[in-house]
């Protein structure tokens, strides 16, 4: 199933005794750790909307996105929403509006901000954290939304806008599709949301607005995924707003897509430099086109590998989407090339052991191989990675490799570790193919491996990509790049090696100048074993006021560059630049955190219930992909813990109180509307299974710990997770089923525990339950002990 062993799993519909203290366990997100009940009659349907209004100036986009919160119960909550923003934004500013009044975030090191707003969330204030998890995806938490209240959260960012030939496109994400994260990855972070059933929604509206001025004449305005109504207020501006009665729904990347009345500029440049702050260095974005491709006769042969994601999530559209890329691409392949196709999901495969020649008959055979490939499984990305880059590559070919995947996977460091790692001559490529993929390890493939990033929707033609993927790859423009000023101070420069330049494809520098001037740029590069030199003529001002935003933009490539550096394993002084750089340009990373925080207490009682916001499953992935098959699949819910404001005790005071995810969805489910469990869910026999769970029938627990000899640990936690815990390391191994945890308190109900005392240091069995702790030395030579802990050690193997 894809969503085996991932860092967030749905849970088991199992009612939760106490969310106990994270704290005690090592884990690193201190949020929420006290015990609470919770309800089952309640609703996660937290935010109602979202709206971005963008205004595009040239090159930069800046973004301000609201999100509308409200609270449909009849208790205080604390709201969780994990959700998208572009791999390469600048994100600046979080505030609070409450009515009238508006709380602007502070930028914080991560953990001093999570301290502040727990604090202020443990004091009944109204409070907001916005942290990030991956450069691409934010989880947004609010405490102490009360009754009926609105809070709306606003979030500022800058972005660069790239165009290449002509032709811009302008990306807006707006959901995270579902992650499946390998058992070896460490600390994953909050980046798999809830999901809603089959054919439902949470109800929340998406709306955006975008102001365009490109400087230029702007021709063929249009988006491939929504309906678009455009005002143009001359040659080079116009406005876009989603059409009236368009799907609003936020399930697919916003896409914006527009071509400039002349072809990419030689040279472009934008820079800054603050009057206010004369010592201050000016910084610059430098775009420079690159000389045109060698002919025909120049171009090496090469080794072309197509490397297509099988997996669960790429099921149906995606992977026959996918399918059609490699199809007409292959119909480009030259006679002196070579191909391969390579498949993965659990593990990989190929077409054959060795590169083919593209004769008639291999080419047949290859569609034949591509008509038999469907998507299942998990996403062992990793498996593609080693199959396309571990056996040994030709003299005679330059090796370009290409991906097509969606890449919802949590593990994105390991994969790009190990392309760094085995990379040698190759080139990648990478198409993401999909409504809403991951575009921050898409880009980062291609950036490893010297190649390009391209996005395909799954109902788009692939016509036009496959033809400028022809194009690219037929040979680099310049390769072995270096970059020389002229009579003029540069430093900080990003990238700060150039990748190798394909057809088309412009060169794109940040950085800093000392002092300003007139000066030439320098670029070499070797073309067809040729040394190549072009030069351009650049100027710095003295004074640049209208472009504040590329300060920002220069550090967040800056911090891009270091997190590249960290592939292989954190380091303390990486982490330490990263930090400084976010606090010192007030800029979102992984280590640093926005916060704010209402003066006033809203909430007197002291008590609020936890929940997670579902989100929509992305446009046209398949929920049988991800989740299995609703004839042969347990029923996968995921359960958030929390007290409505008369509770004042520990232990359950109703069923689990909301339905997010599930592989058989309850019958309906909508916005506005708060449900039984039970009642809504649809699959008779873990419903039957669920009315069983109660404290007659089955042994109840807070936690249970197995100690191994060795030392290691392995916990069961009351919504079902199994973790492996070392001194350094904790590893999420699974989460059980419902089935399963009925079985283990079937299990536990055959044993008695309140003789058990003592165990010392050996090995042990610790269950934890109503606040006390039980501890068991083994064996215990009780038949019913042994049964517990081969469950545990079989669910943890």
């Amino acid at each position: 199933m894809h969503t085996t062993r991932r860092s967030k799993p749905p849970l088991s519909a199992l009612p939760l005794l106490i969310l106990f203290s994270v704290l005690a366990l090592g884990h690193s997100d201190p949020i929420h750790p006290q015990a609470q009940d919770f309800e089952a009659d309640a609703s996660p349907f937290l935010l109602q909307s979202t709206q971005a209004e963008v205004t595009i100036s040239g090159p930069i986009a800046h973004v301000v996105v609201t999100q509308a919160w409200n609270n449909p119960n009849p208790f205080p909550v604390d709201g969780v929403y994990i959700f998208p923003l572009p791999e390469d934004a600048a994100v600046t500013d979080m505030s609070l509006r409450i009515g009238d009044r508006w709380i602007r975030g502070d930028m914080r090191r991560r953990q001093e901000a999570r301290a502040i707003y727990e604090q202020a969330r443990s004091q009944g204030k109204i409070a907001g954290l916005l942290e990030q998890e991956r450069p691409n995806i934010f989880a947004q938490h609010v405490a102490n939304i009360m009754p009926g209240k609105q809070i709306d959260v606003v979030i500022a960012f800058d972005q660069p806008v790239e165009c290449e030939d002509g032709s811009c496109e302008y990306v807006f994400p707006t959901v995270v599709g579902p992650r499946f994260i390998p058992a070896s990855q460490p600390d994953p972070g909050k980046i798999d949301p809830l999901v809603v059933g089959k054919n439902l929604s949470t109800g929340q509206t998406f709306d955006l607005e975008l102001e365009l001025d490109a400087g230029v004449n702007v021709t063929h305005l249009e988006s491939p995924s929504h309906r678009i109504h455009v005002s143009r207020h001359n040659d080079s501006q116009a406005h876009v707003a989603l059409a009236s009665g368009d799907d609003r729904r936020l399930d697919r990347d916003f896409r914006l897509r527009w071509r400039v009345g002349s072809e990419a500029p030689e040279v472009g440049l934008l820079s800054w430099r603050d009057p206010r702050q004369e010592d201050e260095p000016g910084v610059f974005s430098l775009i420079l086109q690159p000389p045109q491709a060698p002919g025909a006769e120049e171009i090496s042969p090469r080794e072309l590998v197509f490397v297509l994601d099988c997996s669960g999530s790429m099921s149906g559209v995606p992977l026959a989407t996918a399918k059609n890329v490699v199809r007409q691409a292959l119909g480009a392949v030259r006679s002196g090339d070579t191909f391969q196709i390579i498949r993965f999901s659990e593990v990989a495969s190929g077409l054959g052991s060795t590169p083919l020649q593209p004769t008639p008959y291999n080419i047949q055979r290859a569609v034949r191989y591509l008509d038999s490939l469907r998507g299942q499984g998990g996403t062992h990305m990793l498996s593609g990675i080693q199959a396309a880059l571990d056996y040994p590559a030709d003299p005679e070919r330059l090796r370009i490799v290409v991906f097509l995947t969606d890449g919802f996977i949590g593990n994105e460091r390991q994969i790009l570790a190990e392309v760094q790692k085995k990379l040698g001559r190759t080139r990648i490529f990478s198409f993401g193919i999909g409504s809403s993929v991951n575009r921050y390890l898409l880009e980062s493939l291609a950036e490893e491996g010297r190649g390009e990033a391209a996005f395909l929707g799954p109902r788009e033609s692939a016509d036009d990509m496959v033809e400028r993927f022809v194009k690219r790859i037929s040979a680099p423009v310049l390769t072995d790049v270096r970059i020389t000023w002229e009579d003029l101070e540069v430093r900080d420069l990003e990238p700060a090696r150039i990748p190798d330049l394909f057809a088309g494809q412009p060169i794109l520098l940040h950085g800093r100048y000392s002092r300003p001037g007139t000066g030439v740029v320098h670029v070499e590069g070797r073309v067809s074993g040729r040394t190549e030199i072009f030069s351009r003529i650049v100027s710095f001002p003295e004074e640049a006021s209208d472009h504040e935003a590329l300060g920002r933009l220069w550090a967040r490539a800056r911090i891009h560059r270091i997190e590249r550096e960290q592939h292989q394993g954190l380091r303390s002084d990486a982490v330490e630049a990263i930090t400084q750089l976010g606090l010192r340009h007030r800029l979102m990373t992984a280590y640093t955190s926005l916060v704010a925080v209402d003066s006033e207490v809203s909430n007197t009682t002291g008590n609020s219930t936890r929940m997670e916001v579902p989100v929509e499953m992305p446009q046209d992935v398949s929920y049988e992909g991800i989740f299995g098959a609703p004839a042969n699949s347990a029923a996968m819910l995921r359960l958030s813990a929390g007290a409505p404001p008369s509770s004042g005790h520990s232990g359950v005071s109703g069923l689990p109180f909301m339905m997010l995810s599930a592989r058989r969805p309850p019958q309906a489910l909508e916005k506005g509307k708060r449900y039984d469990l039970l009642s809504a869910y649809a699959a008779d026999d873990e419903r039957i299974i669920a009315k069983q769970l109660n404290r007659k029938a089955h042994a109840m627990f807070d936690r249970i710990l197995l100690v191994r000899p060795d030392g290691t640990h392995v916990t069961i936690e009351p919504d079902g997770e199994v973790w492996h815990i070392d001194a350094r390391k904790r590893t999420l191994m699974r989460t059980l089923t419902v089935s399963e945890i009925a079985t283990l308190r079937q299990a536990l109900a055959g044993i008695s525990t309140q003789s058990w005392s003592g165990g010392g240091s050996g090995p042990r069995l610790v269950i934890e339950t109503g606040g006390t702790s039980r501890t068991l030395a083994l064996p215990a030579h009780d038949p019913g002990v042994d049964v517990v802990v081969r469950l545990i050690e079989r669910w943890a193997s």
